[in-house]
């Protein structure tokens, strides 16, 4: 019987080999006849790169600041690739459950020391001490500056060089994490709002990660209204302490970043109360109930939790608030305090004081702590022109190698790249313009902050300028943010269902950027901090109080009642006039700003914002879209200046003019509102618009191989520089863990008793489970 067996299992395999090998000869010609319309879209990107106008390495290393940070940028690329923790990103990025996407991320960022000090050693050309992901200890901990053998300026030089390497390999991490709040609030509040001697004191421990810290200001029942925060630091003048409480319910701190699991310790805004002079310590003796001042939203630095075993300390209770659509790579929290004692140099001091008497000592300037804000959101607007540029690399990559449709008879039916469809370059190219507006505008508000930040530390203590500062700040982030959240949704879309996949990065990409709308104060609040100063200005100049009205920066408009009430695009001058587009924008901001603060009449600056809100908002983002504008225009005359070839100039004022006329067409109503523009400059814009999409075209490869972004950063089977998608995206599918296993989850109990039931089976047990069919 077993060898009948036998001879009939080898009958039906020489059957089955006989009937492979046919099938392929009748395939043969079939398969041939196919292969002769696909195209390799590794051919296609390279034969995109050759049409290039302009040299792409040239605009990178103009991005980048120079030559030397491009190197540093493929360097840190390097590393990370094949070192043991960093080189597993993407299988970790899209498939872990949430902690181990937690535990990997916080590893991650645990070593970005560790990996700088080893890149560090690779500059300065010696390798010695990790390699590809030793301990980094000794041999490398030296030249981080902790070693005597060097004098002081080698040693703050290389400290410099570490502290820029680990801002690069934060980046190329990609995912926000527990220590973000560490490092993006924590540490810069202290700097910026602490005393010499409280600096001294907490910087080291949180550079040497001796604490951890995260930022806690929002409330579970209040947000971006920052003066009605409800957490209470009272001020005890007999053991002179502070008594930190959570009042209410709403007023639990909900959200800070790294306050779920990590932080061992928080930056708590909190109002600040002050025995008040009619109180005196003679009423703490009489029993009779004291009298306090409040003194608004002060920090306060406070420690949590155990440094020795991580357990909340006596009164505070804390803990994560729960998965998330996104971001959950981060243990946002919830805190709470139940009459917390702390010292009373708790209370950051560098601009207001608390005396110990409990007299309070005003800062020179009421909003003096309004410093670091203005620092956190313009490194929002950077990250937004970061992540505008992922989006774009990717999709723009993808839309170059990608055939559908239209297939060309002549040429083997070979199909139409995505790209060459005018939707798709007007979807993208205006994006990718954007980004290159959002980085100019980063490097100006960098710029704004910095020259600030020296007035302001010197002897003259001179703040004039965070009025303005604040007031642009507050409405860039919201309209960078904005679009950006915006532009990757769109660069999704032009990759159709491919775009959908976690690998192709945009999900994860949108769900980490998106919360940007929201922290940090929400958008439309924001706006209306920037129009609460453009109305304050304008009443000044139509007050002719112009000697009390420093009009710096991009508020010079304001006064100039709006150039003119025509424009001379398409008459006086060409559609692509530099000037005439930004009077354009000018003339715009201009008008919105006045025909608001008209309807506002003498109602205060509360009651105008309220009651006509929304075209308050509308004033910002128009004020925001000239800054962003300028700033672009202003980043190619600077590049002029630096002797950048006339073809990477030509490009570039392509891409500002693209930018300037895709903005006018989608809120054209703006300028016909008023008569500004007439119906034949309409045309002209849309025609002009069709022009430029089609000048662009052959550099599109080039501009996005010049945003200089590595593979290991974007992460992304659409969007790698080889442009290798097909044979990504099927790698991709093999290595997913979902494919481990034939069986899906739960077939035992749930799929293979209905497959196998007598009454419905159409197998038997000799067929190998094949069906008759």
């Amino acid at each position: 019987m077993n060898t009948a067996w036998k001879s009939e299992s080898t009958n039906e395999a020489e059957a089955d080999e006989d009937d492979i090998t046919l099938a392929r000869k009748l395939q043969t010609p079939v398969s041939k006849q196919i292969a002769q319309s696909s195209v390799d879209p590794r051919k296609d990107l390279l034969r995109e790169r050759e049409r290039a106008s302009f040299n792409s390495r040239e605009l990178e290393v103009l991005l980048a600041g120079g030559v030397e940070n491009v190197k540093l940028r493929k360097l840190v690329a390097e590393t990370l690739t094949k070192d043991r923790v960093f080189k597993n990103k993407t299988s970790e990025k899209y498939s872990l459950p949430r902690e181990e996407l937690y535990r990997t991320t916080l590893e991650k960022y645990l070593e970005i020391p560790r990996v700088a000090r080893e890149i560090l050693a690779k500059i300065h050309g010696d390798n010695g001490g990790g390699g590809g992901g030793g301990s980094g200890g000794g041999a490398t901990r030296s030249r981080s500056g902790n070693s005597g053998d060097s004098g002081n300026g080698v040693n703050k030089s290389n400290n410099n060089k570490l502290i820029a390497i680990a801002r690069v390999v934060r980046e190329f991490i990609d995912e926000p994490g527990g220590l973000d709040l560490h490092l993006g609030m924590f540490i810069p509040t202290i700097q910026g709002q602490g005393t010499d001697e409280q600096k001294k004191y907490w910087l080291p421990k949180c550079v040497n990660l001796e604490i951890v810290g995260t930022y806690a200001q929002t409330e579970l029942g209040h947000g971006t209204f920052i003066r009605g925060l409800e957490t209470t630091c009272t001020y005890d003048v007999r053991k002179k302490e502070f008594i930190v409480h959570s009042p209410t319910l709403t007023a639990t701190k909900w959200w800070p970043g790294g306050l779920g699991k990590t932080a061992t310790h928080a930056i708590v805004m909190a109002r600040l109360f002050v025995p008040s002079s009619s109180s005196s310590s003679s009423s703490f003796a009489s029993h009779s109930e004291p009298v306090f001042s409040d003194k608004g939203i002060h920090a306060f630095v406070v420690q949590i939790r155990s440094t020795k075993d991580h357990l909340p300390l006596p009164g505070v209770q804390c803990g994560d608030i729960g998965d998330k659509m996104g971001y959950n790579a981060v243990d946002n929290g919830f805190l709470r305090f139940d009459h917390v004692r702390v010292p009373k140099d708790a209370m950051l001091m560098g601009h207001s004081k608390v005396l110990d008497d409990g007299t309070y000592v005003p800062p020179p300037v009421k909003k003096a702590a309004y410093g670091t804000m203005v620092f956190v959101r313009s490194d929002i607007v950077m990250n937004a022109a970061l992540y505008m540029k992922k989006a774009v690399t990717i999709a723009l990559r993808y839309n170059l190698v990608r055939r559908q449709s239209n297939a060309d008879s002549k040429n083997n039916n070979v199909e139409t790249q995505v790209l060459d469809y005018q939707h798709s370059q007007r979807t993208l190219f205006p994006i990718l313009a954007s980004s290159f507006a959002f980085h100019t505008t980063s490097d100006y508000m960098r710029r704004m902050y910095f020259e600030f930040l020296k007035r302001s530390q010197s002897s003259e203590k001179d703040f004039d300028a965070l009025p303005e500062l604040h007031a642009t700040s507050s409405g860039l982030k919201a309209f960078c943010s904005w679009k950006t959240k915006d532009a990757i949704e769109s660069c999704r879309l032009t990759c159709g269902g491919h775009g959908y996949l976690a690998n192709a990065g945009f999900g994860t990409t949108f769900a980490s950027y998106a919360p940007n709308v929201t922290y940090e104060g929400d958008n439309n609040v924001l706006c209306l901090q920037t129009s609460r100063y453009l109305l304050k200005t304008m009443r000044a100049l139509q007050a002719k109080l112009v000697t009390e009205v420093k009009l710096v920066g991009q508020m010079k408009y304001l006064s100039e009642s709006g150039n003119t009430f025509t424009s001379t695009l398409g008459h006086e001058v060409g559609i692509r006039d530099e000037d005439a587009l930004l009077r354009a924008y000018e003339h715009r901001a201009w008008r919105l700003c006045s025909q608001a603060t008209a309807r506002a009449g003498n109602l205060s600056v509360d009651e105008a914002m309220r009651l006509d809100m929304v075209s308050w908002i509308k004033v910002a983002k128009s004020h925001c879209a000239l800054v962003v504008l300028a700033n672009f225009f202003d980043g190619i005359h600077e590049a002029e200046k630096l002797k950048v070839s006339k073809e990477t100039i030509a490009v570039l004022k392509r891409l500002a003019t693209l930018h300037a006329l895709c903005g006018v067409e989608d809120e054209l109503g703006d300028w016909v509102e008023d008569g500004y523009l007439e119906a034949m400059q309409c045309q002209l814009v849309r025609e002009e618009i069709a022009q430029l999409l089609q000048e662009l075209r052959p550099d599109a490869a080039a501009l996005a191989d010049s945003l200089g972004l590595d593979d290991y950063f974007l992460n992304s089977t659409l969007g790698a520089r080889d442009g290798n998608v097909y044979e990504n995206l099927f790698a991709a599918a093999q290595k997913a863990p979902f494919n481990s296993s034939h069986k899906p989850p739960g077939y035992d109990h749930l799929l293979w008793p209905r497959f196998n039931a007598s009454s419905n089976s159409n197998t038997s047990n000799n067929n190998k489970g094949r069906s008759k069919l």
